[in-house]
């Protein structure tokens, strides 16, 4: 097995990609066709550009707009073909299966059949991943080569990803049946902005042309089957790609992120590695929607991939000075390669300033919980002690009494203003975890509490945990920081 390389672009695709004026999905779309293909199944398929084929599997709940930033740029190289999954889109709404996977495996091959195409690279993203995931291991010869952007259905050996914990989608069920049975334009956005890093990316075509499909009643019917089955159903997780599987797709294979997905970079790190031949790059401010929110790197990544432009340039096995050089465009690159108590992090330690704290539920809500207007720091010593300390800008001395005696709205609004609390932290991966000794808040000493950083591009520090899953009040706490301007760190 090779070690994972970093993929980037070479300069001539990157050029190629410069955005323009914001445009239409059909401006977008102008030079391509769409018809509806009829072999085993009926499935409506898009066609664009000439060249090798290149099929692009969309994810839950999706349709083949999914592409629509990408399609114009890949056709460009290759004849793309995108198309809406059985119980999706346009494409047929009958006979449906509890087991998914197998058969939306089949109608892959099933659309190659009736276009003459023997073999194609094959991207998939979410539940397009997983499906081709499970192409490559039942048809390897079918696919050239296999991008897994953001992938679900991968299920790591217990422990190999340190601190990682499976999340738990059932929580999601509730708002994905909700916004199938009233798909109004709020919970059409709800449901689609929860997959990004920034909600305020989502375009109001996107949201309505997702808002119609969902209005056709026999499509909303199907796809509640479908979304039940897809998060709690049994059976389809007998098609789970478990380790050793992943071992066994050989073809090249490049896993493609997003720092802000809710299955974190190391998983996709992890997959990456246990496949025979495979590559990771991970984007920056980038959520679970990876190949629409950071668009034109994602095709020229893929684009330089598939045209095996990193094999050109040494990336292909991990090994030697190129590729240590492309590991640096890595957004997600590990910040840490060991684990070990107290064990001291160059790159965190030190006196970090809060810029932000802000908590994103999975239906939609956003709280700022001390408000918009912070102050304080947390830090970390290089021999393993932390502190943090937060409060409201705007937080009023007493009026009624001193520290001790004042009255008990004001002590009480006093408390409502801060967060605090101190210990020692390890770092296990891509998570910090803060061993409470200290804090305000007295439930948490003795615990911990474990947050995912990333370390981003523009210096600051991002720290995230999930809280609350499977309930109604599931959501994503986020907090940045950056080093103090005038301070050594």
């Amino acid at each position: 097995m090779t070690t994972p390389g970093t993929v980037t672009a070479a300069p001539e695709i990157i050029a190629s990609t410069n955005a323009g004026p914001a445009t239409t999905t059909w401006v977008e779309l102008l030079d391509t066709q769409v018809r509806i293909l009829r072999g085993r199944y009926r499935t409506r398929v898009l066609e664009a550009g000439q060249g090798p084929a290149l099929v692009l599997l969309h994810g839950t709940g999706g349709h083949l707009e999914n592409w629509v930033r990408n399609i114009p740029r890949l056709s460009r190289h290759f004849h793309v073909i995108a198309l809406d999954f059985l119980w999706h889109g346009r494409s047929q709404t009958e006979d449906f299966d509890p087991e998914l996977i197998p058969p939306l495996v089949d109608q892959v091959t099933d659309v190659m059949d009736v276009l003459g195409i023997e073999t194609a690279a094959v991207e998939g993203q979410s539940l397009g991943g997983w499906v081709a995931m499970q192409l490559a291991l039942r048809h390897p010869e079918r696919v050239g080569r296999l991008v897994l952007t953001t992938t679900m259905g991968f299920d790591p050996a217990e422990g190999a990803i340190p601190g990682f914990v499976e999340p738990n989608w059932a929580s999601n069920l509730a708002g994905s049946l909700d916004v199938l049975r009233n798909p109004t334009y709020d919970n059409v956005r709800t449901r689609m902005t929860r997959i990004l890093a920034d909600p305020e990316r989502i375009t109001d075509e996107a949201i309505l042309i997702r808002q119609a499909l969902y209005r056709q009643p026999a499509l909303a019917a199907v796809q509640q089957r479908f979304i039940t089955e897809y998060q709690t159903g049994d059976a389809v997780r007998r098609h789970r790609v478990s380790d050793p599987m992943a071992g066994e797709i050989a073809c090249p294979t490049l896993v493609y992120w997003g720092d802000h997905n809710r299955t974190p970079p190391a998983y996709g790190r992890y997959l990456a590695d246990r496949v025979r031949d495979g590559r990771f790059h991970c984007a920056a401010d980038t959520g679970h929607w990876a190949q629409f929110e950071s668009a034109e790197q994602h095709d020229a990544v893929v684009t330089a991939f598939l045209l095996g432009v990193d094999s050109v340039r040494g990336t292909a096995t991990g090994h030697g000075t190129e590729s240590e050089h492309l590991m640096e465009h890595d957004h997600c690159a590990d910040p840490v390669r060991t684990t070990g108590r107290n064990e001291p992090m160059a790159d965190v330690t030190g006196r970090w300033d809060i810029v932000s704290w802000v908590q994103d539920f999975d239906d939609g809500r956003q709280v700022y919980p001390l408000g918009e207007e912070l102050e304080g720091f947390i830090r970390y010593t290089p021999d393993g002690d932390m502190v943090c300390l937060i409060a409201r800008a705007d937080r009023t001395p007493f009026t009624t009494g001193g520290q001790w005696n004042a009255a008990d709205v004001e002590k009480a609004a006093a408390y409502s203003s801060v967060l605090a609390y101190a210990g020692t932290y390890d770092i296990e991966g891509d998570t910090v975890v803060h061993h409470v000794d200290l804090s305000l808040f007295p439930n948490w000493e003795g615990g911990d509490q474990r947050r995912r950083f990333i370390l981003r591009e523009d210096g600051t520090l991002a720290l995230e945990a999930r809280l609350e899953d499977g309930t109604a009040e599931a959501r994503t706490a986020r907090l940045v920081w950056r080093r103090p301007a005038d301070r050594a760190a």
